[in-house]
This record gives structure tokens, C-alpha cells and sequence, in this order.
């Protein structure tokens, strides 16, 4: 076999080149996406230093998930337009990616927040007692207005309303929660709804919004089954009662930890809340 004009190195040397291994190269080979600069009479492959840039591209196209029989097509019918149109799409897939990648980092970071929580002082002080904390405003996409006790509609509120979140990719790993009017809560129907909702973290245009205010809440955390609300609810407008608080609209109910951090119900905690509006 006649040999290559320009100079070459082996298999091995070109695969530590371009930080693969030589498995990859003889795949690539074999199914005609990538051949060697030359083959010797004797079957050794070699590689010119010029290949580097195309085997290079050949990976990053791979990485962001292109087959390599699409790869392929092109390799066989490359030219200037060709590039720029696939570039262009690949770019798109690039960005897809990197808006699911920062949605995921914000789910961690919204989970890794949540466990800081569970560790502060005022969640051990105010678990099973109720104390002052002064919480931040924060957006809540909310379902429509549920306002009954029957847990087969309940329970069909909340199948639409984690649908309806997850269609529009509004889910940021704060678990979901409830919002109980205090009026419910006056008249003792501990297991009334009024919404459900999932916090997000800027206000959510095109979707039904309740701004949490800012301000002084009445705080307690319940320790267990967070479906077990009743004896929090008490304790809470007991509390507000008793230091002549008014209690705003509504009362929220919201995992701190739940079955993501642990299997055991038992070490569940929610921190259930109600804004205490300043006097007029």
C-alpha cells in the first residue's frame, strides 16, 4: 500500500491525543464514521495530526446525544451548508440542555435549602410549640379553589394541580402544599381546603399566582405524618387566640422533610404557618 504524504502516528498515540482509547478508534473504523489517515500492509492504523479537529467534533456531537448514524450521514455529505445547519441544530439541543440542567441544579439547591431548614433553632424551638418568624414574600402557583373535606375531590385537586405543574415545568422541588382559609380553621374543619400549591421562585407569568407576604408569621412545625394536620391547626389558632392575634386569609401547610429525605413517616416534618397582619 502506498504510503500517507504527511506524517502520522499510531493508534495509541492518536488516542492519547485526543484523551479516547483505541476501542473507541477501531469502532469508529469498523462502522465507517472515522477511518485511519492509512492502513499498512500489515492492518496498523495510522492517524494524521489534521484528523484531530473532525474526530473532536465527532465527540461533542455525540456527547449532546447525536447518534452516531447521524453523525455518519453527515460525515458522508459534509459541506459548508451542511455544517451550518447542523451546527444550528445542535446549538438549539445545547440550549434545551442547559435549561434542564439548571432546572435540576435548582431542584438540589431547593432540597440541599430545605434540609438546612430542618437543622435551624426555631424548628426545634416551635415543633409542637408555636413561635414568631419573620418569613420573606414568596410566589405560590395555586390550583383552583377546592373548599371541601371530601378526600376523593381532594385528592383529584391535587392529581390536576401537580399535572398542570408538571406540563409547564414549574416544579423547582419545593414539595406541594396546602393553603386552609382560617375561616375553615375557626370553625373547626380541620380537614377543609382551599387550595393547593407549589412554591416557585419568581412570579409566574400566565399562571394562577397567591403572593405569600412578606412579614411576621405564626409558626408551628409538625413533627410525623403530615396528613395528621388536625392537632397543628389547633395549636395554632389556639396560640393566636390566646395572644390576641388576627390570623390573616390563609393558613399554609408545607413539607420541610418528607419522603425524599427519609422512609420512615415518623421523621417527616412540616412547617405550618399563618401571617399576622399589622394592625390597621
Amino acid at each position: 500500500m502506498q504510503k500517507y504524504r504527511n506524517p502520522c502516528i499510531n493508534t495509541g498515540e492518536f488516542a492519547r491525543l485526543c484523551n479516547t482509547n483505541k476501542r473507541t478508534l477501531f469502532h469508529y473504523d469498523a462502522i465507517g464514521l472515522f477511518k485511519p489517515a492509512f492502513t499498512d500492509e500489515n492492518g496498523y492504523r495510522y492517524y494524521s495530526e489534521n484528523q484531530c479537529d473532525l474526530f473532536f467534533t465527532i465527540r461533542c456531537l455525540q456527547e449532546i446525544g447525536m447518534p452516531l448514524k447521524e453523525i455518519r450521514q453527515y460525515i458522508d455529505h459534509r459541506s459548508p451548508e451542511a455544517l451550518q445547519t447542523l451546527l444550528t441544530q445542535q446549538k438549539q439541543r445545547v440550549r434545551q440542555e442547559q435549561e434542564k440542567l439548571r432546572r435540576i441544579e435548582q431542584v438540589i439547591d431547593t432540597k440541599l435549602g430545605l434540609v438546612e431548614l430542618s437543622r435551624q433553632p426555631q424548628v426545634t424551638a416551635h415543633t409542637g410549640s408555636v413561635g414568631i418568624e419573620e418569613l420573606e414574600e414568596e410566589y405560590l402557583v395555586i390550583s383552583p379553589p377546592i373548599g371541601t373535606a371530601d378526600h376523593d375531590r381532594i385528592f383529584s385537586a391535587l392529581c390536576s394541580h401537580i399535572g398542570y405543574c408538571t406540563a409547564h415545568q414549574l416544579n423547582a422541588g419545593h414539595p406541594y402544599g396546602a393553603m386552609v382559609a382560617t375561616e375553615y380553621l375557626r370553625q373547626k374543619e380541620w380537614g377543609r381546603y382551599s387550595h393547593f400549591f407549589i412554591k416557585v421562585g419568581q412570579r409566574p407569568e400566565g399562571h394562577p399566582c397567591h403572593i405569600k407576604p412578606a412579614g411576621r408569621y405564626a409558626v408551628t412545625y409538625l413533627a410525623g405524618d403530615y396528613y395528621n394536620a388536625e392537632p397543628a391547626f389547633r395549636l395554632l389558632m389556639d396560640y393566636c387566640r390566646e395572644q390576641d392575634l388576627r390570623p390573616g386569609e390563609f393558613c399554609y401547610k408545607e413539607a420541610v422533610l418528607d419522603e425524599v429525605s427519609m422512609a420512615d413517616p415518623a421523621g417527616y416534618l412540616t412547617r405550618i404557618s399563618v401571617h399576622l397582619p399589622p394592625h390597621p
